[in-house]
């Protein structure tokens, strides 16, 4: 539905252009992951230590006293406190994918990458700045660079401050809320390093937004499967090295559909850090900052399972887009909420778009008033469909096209509403209930 939030313009495809220009800058071969909370699986069953040792009384005659060695269970080495395995272990807690929470630590590549943000003094007394309609933030961000040379990064190409909490608790999102010179003026600190040096250092950057406090934090990335660092040799064990690697992505399937939608040449990725705590189904909250390691001698190998949220799969030869919009079925409806882990139906429009590296305005009725009208003959996949779900002709809702079953119909995904959250409806143009209401198409072809 239409939500009061406010609107800005600059859409993100434009700032990433200004990163396309030097290979290397930030690009990583392997995809974005995090593990809780062990840096290296502990030892368990005969091969780990001796738990417990249990000495049962016999009579000679039968060959005495005997000892019962009790070894670590898989799961206790990870979890002594839990009463029992809450998942298969070792290190059960693991994410393969894009979106985490302020605090955790991830591994993109060659780097570990720990991100949090704050909330600074709201701007008065500024030349160009109405008082009191900005507000210094700082992302703090800790860099574990693993590889031998130093990585180059444009902070203000790279980082955004992606959503701002509202005093009013409205979600803000906009693409544009970068590291600029009059931040770090008002700041007063020195000019942001342009190198990720090796080991492990320290950025603050600081940046200008909407007051309120920061929800949502985005790190880019080219995804390059052919990108390759120098590591160290790293001995862990008197006759075992390990040379630390990365996982191997595997290229996507050739896209079908919004062909000039597809950011192939270089692909971005966006990794997002937003302030709320991820609870693993059935476990606690992680305590430690987590981030994989190098655990085996296979650096090709993936460790962990992605976190599939139980949507349909995508169709063969879906574009990004779609794939994107569908992973997130069976996340909740939230008024204002612009993701990544709760949404609203122009805000599910807005992210999924964001995840490729096309900015699209915010807002349902500002889709509608500003995008490129087309004809049901010239529908792709991932345009957008509008509706008045109250009748009339005011636009109040959005959602995605798709042909998710491959049947030549067009099927809807969107954040429906608070009681159904993200899902699919089929066939969209024949339902009884959405095929009155609809009232145009939209596109960023």
């Amino acid at each position: 539905m239409q939500k009061p939030y406010l609107i800005f313009g600059l859409p993100l495809l434009a700032l990433l252009i200004l990163a396309c220009g030097a290979a290397g800058v930030l690009e990583t071969s392997g995809a974005p992951r995090w593990a809780c909370p062990s840096p290296t699986p502990r030892p368990w069953g005969t091969t780990g230590p001796v738990k417990e040792i249990i000495t049962h009384t016999r009579p000679i005659s039968e060959g005495g006293d005997w000892e019962e060695y009790i070894f670590w269970e898989q799961w206790e080495q990870e979890y002594p406190d839990a009463g029992g395995p809450p998942f298969p272990s070792p290190t059960p807690y693991a994410r393969v994918g894009a979106n985490y929470t302020l605090g955790q630590r991830v591994e993109v590549g060659p780097l570990h990458v720990t991100v949090g943000a704050t909330a600074g003094p709201v701007v008065a007394d500024r030349t160009g700045i109405p008082d009191g309609t900005r507000q210094l933030y700082f992302i703090e961000i800790t860099w574990v660079n693993r590889a031998t040379t130093a990585i180059p990064i444009n902070y203000t190409d790279r980082v955004r401050l992606r959503a701002v909490k509202t005093p009013g608790g409205a979600v803000v999102s906009d693409s544009t809320w970068a590291y600029s010179q009059t931040a770090r003026e008002i700041a007063g600190g020195a000019e942001l390093p342009s190198e990720i040096p090796p080991g492990t250092s320290t950025v603050r950057v600081p940046l200008l937004a909407p007051v309120g406090q920061p929800e949502t934090v985005d790190v880019i990335f080219i995804g390059n499967p052919a990108a390759q660092y120098s590591f160290p040799t790293v001995t862990v064990d008197p006759a075992t090295t390990v040379v630390p690697g990365t996982p191997t992505v595997v290229p996507s399937p050739t896209p079908a559909g919004n062909v000039a939608l597809q950011d192939l040449d270089p692909q971005f990725i966006t990794v997002q850090w937003t302030a709320t705590t991820w609870v693993p189904p059935g476990g606690q909250p992680c305590g430690d900052p987590g981030a994989l390691t190098d655990w085996g001698g296979d650096a090709n190998s993936v460790w962990g399972e992605p976190i599939l949220v139980g949507g349909p799969p995508p169709p063969p030869g879906a574009d990004r887009l779609v794939q994107v919009a569908l992973a997130q079925v069976g996340k909740p409806y939230v008024w204002g909420s612009k993701g990544p882990n709760t949404f609203d139906c122009s805000g599910l429009c807005t992210w999924s778009y964001a995840q490729i590296g096309i900015g699209i305005p915010n807002g349902s009725r500002n889709q509608f008033a500003t995008m490129r009208s087309v004809s049901v003959s010239e529908l792709r996949p991932g345009d957008l469909i509008f509706f008045s779900i109250a009748g009339t002709n005011r636009i109040d809702h959005v959602g995605l096209l798709a042909d998710v079953n491959a049947d030549g119909a067009w099927d809807l995904i969107h954040a429906a509403s608070p009681e159904l959250g993200v899902r699919v409806d089929y066939n969209v143009f024949a339902s009884a209930y959405y095929q009155s209401r609809i009232r145009g198409f939209r596109t960023a072809r």
